[in-house]
């Protein structure tokens, strides 16, 4: 995922998240020509809708389009997570951010990642599950949420010793052909707000 949270900017984990800066926000949209009418907002020339701005709490960013080359950011080894999405079929993908301060700081960064098939999505996600590390840090799994089943949820407890760390949590599962992850990061953040977050991105995006 694309390293917009606060601790992504953390020391600490620099060598662990290359994640590029630079994505390329949306600008794409149909121009009907015998009106003149502007781009709508939410086309997008590989055919994949943006996630909606009210599809989560907090102010949200403009949608950032994804390539392999940016999912591959997520990983250490960038050449191996690149191969593994062409491998596994990846057509294209779309991300969010969300950022709220009520009740403490809070973001979210929401993603949507579409494969050619349902066998190239549980290679993708099962990549997720074996690399947490590399996305968030060093991390436990959670158990005993209500999330779809399959998915995977992934903490990262900051440091007591290094009081600008942040906690991290990551949510991954599949829809078909679909992959959908959230990432949360916020002292306030609480893994028993996953499941309704989950189902508010599953919403807005059928």
């Amino acid at each position: 995922m694309r390293r917009t949270l606060e601790a992504r900017h953390f020391d600490v984990w620099a060598t662990v998240s290359r994640r590029s800066v630079g994505a390329v926000l949306l600008v794409t949209g149909l121009v009907a020509a015998s009106c003149g009418s502007e781009p709508h907002p939410h086309s997008r020339a590989s055919g994949i809708e943006s996630i909606p701005a009210e599809a989560l709490p907090g102010r949200a960013a403009e949608p950032v389009e994804l390539d392999a080359s940016q999912v591959s950011a997520d990983a250490v080894d960038v050449d191996e997570l690149e191969t593994l999405l062409g491998d596994a079929g990846f057509v294209a993908g779309t991300q969010r951010q969300f950022s709220r301060t009520v009740g403490g700081r809070r973001t979210t960064l929401a993603r949507v990642l579409v494969f050619e098939s349902s066998q190239g999505a549980q290679e993708y996600l099962g990549w997720l599950a074996d690399h947490a590390r590399d996305v968030i840090g060093k991390a436990h799994l959670v158990d005993g949420l209500s999330v779809p089943d399959g998915a995977i949820v992934y903490v990262h407890e900051p440091n007591p010793c290094c009081h600008s760390e942040t906690r991290l949590v990551l949510a991954a599962w599949k829809d078909g052909a679909t992959v959908m992850t959230l990432e949360l990061g916020g002292q306030v953040v609480r893994t028993r707000v996953v499941p309704e977050l989950v189902s508010r991105l599953e919403r807005s995006v059928r």
